[in-house]
């Protein structure tokens, strides 16, 4: 542990990247119109670690539904965000400079998702004392584990937390563990107001490194009565251009050199629409996904933005079968991997979907997996309120009122630009789980 401890010090004490005015542009984006308009809430202030998100109160539209809501989501998401891209390594041989743990389903949880965290809880709970919260991690390792919890107190400080008390950190990591491991909640219901959280979703990808193409992002979602009403995707490695699949940094590339290149937050909020942000909150596009009615693209042209590794996403090579009934024999290359398609971690997927840079989204575990919600909710109304559409596998619409998790019968997610794209897309799953079925 103390040579992590020594490589995760040195990670923390790395310059920090300022953030900085820049252009981006798309061709399915358009600056908001409230960019005239200055808002009265301003309840975030610039402070000595150089989060500025009091500049998002100028750039969002003036009429956006929820605006007090989204402001201080904003402000504890971009905090995270610092934090976060503070602490990915460059490159996956890296990581074992990060201090990780290894929970009970074998998968990993960093400094930078205890840090991430307690950053957002801790921001959102000053705000929101009467709300609930639901987040993936929990304060158990670090309450036995001195050294790990020093960690984290440096982390989080990046992001506006006192580094040295433990246990404001511990509770406020705690205050998103309100479900038992079933995903059952006290009453068995969501309560009227629940943040849900994932402080690092895509962590393989966090840690596979800026060089290596790692993706991940800080997913928060308001729901409300069940509902998801607020999605905020942060995705700091993310090139901010739809036409900029360079997931990976170049050789020459750095924190400063790519400041104008890479990073943004994508903001939904029910009914008001969806929108991508720079990391410094200086610049406002509102999305809009790829036209569903197959004249701008076909079906047989639809991209797929799928994950990195198909060992927990796709087990059974399902979305190799459907983009071959999509797009024919041509579909695979000589690696059998899908010509037309984008491949990232995390939730960042719903981004790309949302300012057209691709129009299917799979999610198809092993079977009995149940889905935990904060997998899905963020992204889910992003896609939506771009225009796009998501259900499960039988096109029912995703329940997120049950609890941590959805119910069992959403045995798979389809995610798409809407209209007929979805409607080939379940088609097509029918098809080819049909096939598979015959054949065992």
């Amino acid at each position: 542990m103390r040579n992590s401890v020594l490589a995760a010090v040195g990670i923390l004490s790395a310059p920090i990247r300022r953030p900085h005015q820049h252009d981006f542009q798309f061709a399915t984006a358009f600056v908001c119109s409230s960019r005239r308009h200055r808002s009265p809430l301003r309840f975030v202030r610039f402070d000595r670690r150089g989060v500025a998100t009091a500049a998002a109160s100028d750039i969002l539209p003036a009429n956006i539904p929820r605006r007090e809501d989204i402001l201080v989501a904003l402000d504890a998401v971009s905090r995270a965000c610092r934090v976060t891209e503070r602490l990915q390594p460059l490159r996956g041989d890296e990581e074992k400079g990060i201090a990780t743990v290894t929970k009970s389903d074998a998968s990993p949880v960093t400094v930078g998702d205890f840090a991430s965290q307690g950053v957002v809880l801790s921001r959102l709970v000053e705000a929101y004392p009467f709300d609930s919260f639901i987040a993936e991690e929990r304060s158990d390792a670090l309450r036995v584990d001195e050294d790990l919890t020093g960690l984290v107190l440096k982390a989080a400080s990046v992001g506006g937390m006192d580094d040295g008390d433990a246990e404001s950190l511990w509770s406020a990591i705690d205050l998103g563990h309100s479900y038992s491991d079933d995903g059952k909640t006290t009453d068995g219901k969501l309560k009227k107001r629940v943040w849900c959280l994932d402080p690092i979703d895509g962590t393989k990808g966090f840690l596979r490194g800026k060089f290596d193409g790692g993706q991940y992002c800080v997913a928060l979602a308001l729901l409300e009565n069940g509902t998801p009403t607020i999605g905020i995707l942060g995705c700091p490695n993310l090139p901010s251009s739809v036409d900029d699949d360079n997931y990976a940094w170049k050789d020459n590339e750095d924190d400063r050199s790519d400041v104008k290149t890479r990073g943004c937050i994508f903001v939904a909020t029910k009914g008001g629409g969806a929108y991508q942000l720079d990391m410094s909150l200086s610049q406002c596009l509102q999305l809009s996904a790829t036209p569903n009615d197959g004249k701008t693209r076909n079906i047989s042209e639809a991209r797929f933005s799928i994950g990195v590794e198909k060992g927990f996403g796709d087990p059974l090579g399902q979305a190799d079968k459907i983009a071959e009934i999509l797009h024919g024999p041509s579909a695979l290359d000589e690696k059998g991997e899908i010509v037309l398609s984008r491949r990232t971690d995390s939730q960042a997927k719903f981004g790309v979907l949302a300012r057209a840079g691709a129009e299917v989204y799979l999610r198809l575990p092993k079977a009995g997996y149940q889905e935990w919600i904060w997998d899905l909710a963020a992204g889910s109304l992003v896609i939506t309120e771009a225009g796009g559409e998501i259900t499960d596998v039988d096109g029912n619409q995703l329940d997120f009122s049950q609890g941590a998790k959805l119910p069992a019968s959403h045995r798979g997610i389809i995610g798409s630009n809407g209209g007929m794209f979805q409607r080939e897309l379940l088609e097509a799953y029918q098809r080819q789980e049909s096939v598979r079925l015959n054949a065992e």
